[in-house]
């Protein structure tokens, strides 16, 4: 009779633990990104302001949508180059070197960040840029991020680039106006400036 008890009880929790598995696979199928993407709508419902209190978001828009194929001929010779292995100075060369095509800033930005991070000042600068909210150049897929371009121009200055002096200038006038007007990272990124 126990044996019988003991077999039934390990029959129900293997039947158990079946449904968890299937439960919990079904859940993982309904709910996975199944390659799609989905950006959130243009103007999503936000808590709302009090009167007369400024934003406290940047005003960064986001960067463009690549118009390019993910595997785009100039990105995938620039990763190419990049597993075969490359000095920083020839990366930082050929970024300058690479055609004028729509997937050029994010295969340039590639090669400058690996040639800012092997110590390659002028590089340092040029990722700098690519972050810089204060600048019109084009940085293909690189969201604008002032505490990044911040962090990469004090690289660049202290490796001797010494123009990022300017770059910082400019980008300070543009943190200051941005945390004038309530941009809490802004006013964060201000207030740690030495």
């Amino acid at each position: 009779m126990q044996d019988r008890m003991r077999k039934a009880s390990l029959l129900w929790i293997a039947i158990t633990a079946l449904a968890l598995v299937a439960v919990i696979w079904a859940g993982y199928w309904l709910f996975k990104d199944h390659g799609e993407e989905t950006l959130p709508p243009a103007s999503s419902p936000s808590l709302p302001k009090m009167a007369n209190l400024p934003s406290k978001q940047a005003e960064i828009n986001p960067p463009p949508k690549p118009t390019y194929a993910p595997d785009a001929p100039v990105l995938e010779q620039a990763r190419q180059v990049l597993r075969e292995g490359i000095t920083p100075a020839e990366a930082f060369a050929m970024a300058a070197t690479l055609p004028d095509k729509p997937e050029r800033a994010d295969a340039a930005f590639l090669l400058l960040e690996y040639a800012a991070e092997s110590g390659n000042a002028e590089a340092a600068m040029a990722v700098g840029e690519y972050y810089d909210p204060s600048l019109e150049l084009p940085s293909g897929s690189i969201r604008k991020n002032p505490a990044q371009a911040f962090e990469w121009y004090q690289i660049a200055l202290a490796g001797g680039a010494t123009e990022s002096r300017n770059r910082l200038t400019d980008l300070r006038r543009w943190v200051v106006a941005s945390a004038e007007n309530g941009a809490a990272d802004a006013q964060a990124l201000l207030d740690a400036w030495p």
